[in-house]
């Protein structure tokens, strides 16, 4: 038995005397991987470790699925701005994988006039040089017509059963009737619309109306985009996939209205999800202070944060089931030089917060160790449901045949949140100063330590793209 070493997804590894974690119970157990996939868990398996590459004592640890962040920006341009993310698709996977995500699902644009292959060629030649863990991409609509209908069922078919869609932001928006359309085509074919939801008419009235009453400062972003137009268009997002019999998925959910229609839809049988955010569980409004100056543009992004008693309704809906995931929504810009350009003007600010290296470490602390979640429900929320919804079939589980995706996790280890210890190309973090739990000592994805007791152990381009099936209306959970 050969020690002390990184093994590739072609060897063997063996972690034992952890506290296995999985959205159905935890026990003591081992976990024995060979080329790349879980082979047993079950205890007793270190009595025999001949032939085993590597060994991993995982006592007082717990060991879970890798993490799986289905909303990532990496790469991500903003036209009408003329900036991009600030992390490509290598800093940005390896600050998930010191996170514990093993696996993203980011997003390929289709420019207006071309098609979704297209799109989805230039994303793959774009990912597959730098990733350091497993990815795949929904692809965002947002030039509809006869022949991009025609695309979805080959892509759906393809590995790509999923399509973002903006019912705001000027050339990415996309109007009710071509949505409907988008939706008959993913009923019949078994894929899933993936939905930004606000109201546009009323965020760009509202918009103008601050611009001209001199309202201009990044504090005024929040109150251009209040709760009540996340509400009625994520409610008319239901009601159209209701209409045409469509699988959606509500994105980043911030607001107690937003919950509430996601709920009473699942109630009454319609296929809908929802995720939210760390910083939605976090963060509130009072990030918006208005005597914070330009400082509040760390803050920006859409929708906003809201008032706490949203904060304590999301939580609320986490447990109870109404919303099924945590994803990052991880758009990072650098505060000098990005975000400082709206400064006098908060239209001008790209919005978006980093997220995707303390989405776990925040959803452990601040549900797990506050008692607001189970160890279980924790793991459903940030690895097996973000699996399920989207069509990994081979991600999120601790079982045999599963990809051997894991994180080993010292509960009672604590990290203090600072830019300096993490890892995204970004000057700052919205969560500063914040004590989290949850960073993973070892980070494991298809068999190969990648975090290895806090240090990367990877190379530049390893990661895989992931294997994703048709969404095909599965039963709600």
């Amino acid at each position: 038995m050969k020690r002390g070493y990184n093994v590739d997804d072609k060897g063997s590894l063996l972690i034992h005397s952890g506290n296995v974690v999985t959205a159905t119970g935890s026990s003591r157990s081992d976990v024995l991987v060979r080329n790349g996939s879980i082979e047993a868990v079950a205890p007793g398996l270190h009595g025999a470790t001949e032939g085993v590459d590597r060994v991993i004592d995982a006592t007082g640890h717990w060991v879970m699925p890798g993490g799986i962040d289905t909303h990532t920006h990496l790469a991500h341009p903003i036209g009408r701005l003329g900036v991009t993310t600030a992390d490509d698709f290598y800093t940005g996977t390896v600050a998930g994988a010191f996170g514990g995500v093993t696996t993203i699902v980011d997003f390929g644009l289709q420019e207006q006039g071309g098609t979704l292959g297209e799109a989805r060629h230039q994303r793959l030649a774009m990912i597959a040089p730098d990733a350091v863990i497993d990815y795949g991409f929904h692809i965002i609509v947002t030039d509809v017509n006869e022949n991009v209908l025609s695309e979805m069922e080959g892509l759906i078919n393809s590995g790509f059963p999923s399509f973002k869609i903006y019912m705001t932001y000027g050339d990415k928006k996309i109007g009710d009737d071509d949505l409907i359309r988008l939706m008959e085509v993913t009923a019949e074919h078994g894929g899933l619309i993936y939905a930004h939801c606000e109201n546009d008419c009323a965020v760009t009235h509202l918009i103008e109306r601050h611009l001209a009453e001199g309202k201009t400062g990044p504090a005024y972003h929040a109150t251009s985009r209040p709760p009540e137009v996340e509400a009625e268009a994520t409610n008319r997002a239901i009601m159209l996939a209701e209409l045409a019999g469509a699988s959606i998925c509500i994105a980043h959910v911030t607001s107690s209205g937003a919950a509430r229609h996601v709920a009473e839809a699942r109630a009454r049988g319609v296929s809908v999800w929802a995720e939210t955010c760390p910083q939605y569980l976090v963060l509130d409004s009072s990030v918006y202070d208005a005597g914070g100056g330009c400082e509040v543009a760390k803050f920006v992004c859409s929708p906003p944060m809201r008032d706490h008693s949203h904060v304590d309704a999301l939580w609320e809906a986490l447990g109870a089931g109404s919303i099924q995931q945590v994803s990052s929504d991880h758009a990072p810009f650098r505060f000098e030089g990005q975000k400082t350009g709206g400064c006098d003007n908060f239209t001008q600010i790209p919005n978006g917060l980093p997220g995707v290296e303390t989405r776990l470490p925040i959803v452990f602390t601040e549900g797990v160790v506050r008692g607001r979640l189970t160890p279980e429900r924790f793991v459903e929320l940030t690895a097996t449901a973000p699996a399920r919804i989207f069509g990994l079939t081979k991600k999120g589980r601790i079982e045999p045949g599963a990809d051997a995706d894991l994180i080993v996790v010292d509960p009672d280890r604590e990290l203090t949140v600072s830019a300096a210890v993490l890892h995204s190309d970004i000057d700052y973090s919205p969560y500063d100063g914040m004590k989290l739990n949850g960073f993973p000592t070892w980070t494991i994805s298809r068999g190969q330590v990648i975090v290895d007791e806090r240090a990367l152990s990877a190379e530049r381009g390893r990661g895989r793209l992931v294997e994703r099936v048709p969404i095909d209306r599965p039963s709600l959970q």
